[in-house]
């Protein structure tokens, strides 16, 4: 007997007008195991459509009708229980600087750029949910940590050490800001 998949009991949400690419993500999340999903094509149906217990995914499109993906994003994280941890990915067609801060900002999980590939879908997806980031509970933030890459130790002069450095060397070798 073939063993269950670990979402076989939640839900995904996903939230995106666009009619091909909501089935073709249906389609991909059956694939993964997901027990029930839900496609909305604007906010107001996303939201009714949100379960404070089982909802674990949610695919919202930057563009979403009615209120747009960063500030539903923002009302899943301000919502109480597990539906606050629950994984976030947004859609964005033509991705720039902007709209990817305001999104991260949001405390989306994942960022997907449109036109998507299966391999960038899974990738996104998987990490998402099976590798977040940890999360983060403040007045001013709540969401996945923001931070994606960690800094390597540092090898090159302090500058905050009270003593300085015995070989000059260094120092014109590195640029010190």
């Amino acid at each position: 007997m073939p063993s269950a998949s670990p979402y076989s009991y939640t839900q995904a949400v996903i939230a995106n007008q666009n009619v091909q690419l909501a089935s073709y993500l249906r389609q991909y999340l059956r694939e993964k195991g997901f027990g029930e999903t839900v496609i909305a094509n604007h906010s107001t149906h996303a939201v009714k459509s949100l379960s404070p217990v089982k909802t674990r995914l949610v695919i919202v499109d930057y563009d979403l009708l009615e209120f747009g993906g960063p500030d539903f994003v923002r009302f899943i994280r301000l919502c109480d229980g597990k539906l606050q941890e629950a994984a976030v990915c947004v859609t964005i067609n033509k991705p720039n600087r902007d709209k990817v801060i305001v999104t991260r900002d949001a405390g989306a999980n994942e960022i997907i750029a449109l036109p998507l590939t299966f391999e960038t879908l899974d990738k996104k997806i998987t990490r998402a949910l099976e590798n977040p980031a940890p999360f983060i509970r403040h007045p001013a933030y709540t969401g996945p940590c923001r931070r994606r890459q960690t800094l390597e130790e540092w090898s090159g002069v302090e500058r905050r050490q009270n003593n300085p450095p015995t070989d000059p060397e260094p120092l014109k070798k590195q640029r010190i800001l």
